[in-house]
């Protein structure tokens, strides 16, 4: 990986335990040396353990922040914590170079990505908040479609703009204006979401991949023409009905 793309990496686990959410981030602590874990409430979070909450991790280097991911999700395992369709997990990114995250193109980086995919795979298509911007944009577009190629563009980064005001969706970017700016992933989790490491790591990796696209000059964006081709109508070249991806 390039020295100017290095890369670092948060995480929020919100999960179901035995014990308190602050008895949890000290055991954590004391038998994986992984130190720095905050604990908050969280009222959206609902399952059969006795306590429920979420528990983020401090920023790490990218390839610490996987290694240490793992261990963490192996700890859950055998410590009897729980996910379902009422937890998340949420991934935060951002470039060591500050500057680069600040030159970030939003409606690039929510095209490229396929959220469908991931929403999918947890379970979490109609969870209100991890919000699918493709699926939005469909039901927004006007019925009878656009003039040209230019106008469509047009709306979707406009649409897109508006969108990003609110965190509660697939891709959060409300913090990429801020002194220490960052993406936030908000489509992994659901039921049983620690047992699946292999899963997660993958989607981070893409997660990854993701941002570098959406940086200036960046190629590999062909999810995003693809997107706009077949998802919404424009007068005399596309003139089928467009359908929510997944």
């Amino acid at each position: 990986m390039a020295k100017q793309y290095l890369m670092d990496v948060g995480f929020e686990f919100e999960i179901g335990a035995p014990w308190a959410m602050r008895t949890v981030a000290r055991k954590i602590g004391a038998e994986l040396g992984i130190r720095g874990l905050k604990v908050e409430v969280d009222l959206t979070v609902e399952t059969n353990a006795k306590y429920n909450g979420e528990i983020s991790t401090p920023v790490w280097p990218l390839a610490k922040g996987i290694s240490n991911l793992r261990r963490i999700f192996k700890w859950f395992e055998k410590n009897g914590i729980v996910t379902n369709e009422t937890c998340g997990f949420h991934v935060n990114l951002s470039f060591k170079r500050t500057e680069l995250n600040w030159m970030i193109d939003k409606e690039r980086l929510i095209l490229s990505f396929n959220e469908e995919k991931w929403l999918r795979l947890c379970k979490r298509s109609n969870n209100y908040y991890a919000g699918c911007y493709i699926d939005e944009l469909i039901c927004d577009a006007p019925k009878n479609g656009f003039k040209d190629e230019e106008a469509r563009n047009k709306w979707v980064a406009e649409q897109i703009d508006s969108f990003a005001t609110d965190r509660y969706y697939s891709i959060n970017t409300t913090h990429l204006d801020e002194g220490s700016p960052y993406v936030e992933y908000r489509c992994l989790g659901g039921t049983g979401y620690h047992l699946r490491w292999g899963v997660m790591t993958k989607a981070i990796v893409d997660m990854v991949s993701n941002m570098k696209r959406a940086l200036p000059a960046a190629r590999g964006a062909s999810l995003r023409g693809l997107k706009l081709k077949e998802c919404f109508k424009v007068r005399g070249i596309t003139d089928k009905r467009s359908i929510i991806p997944h």
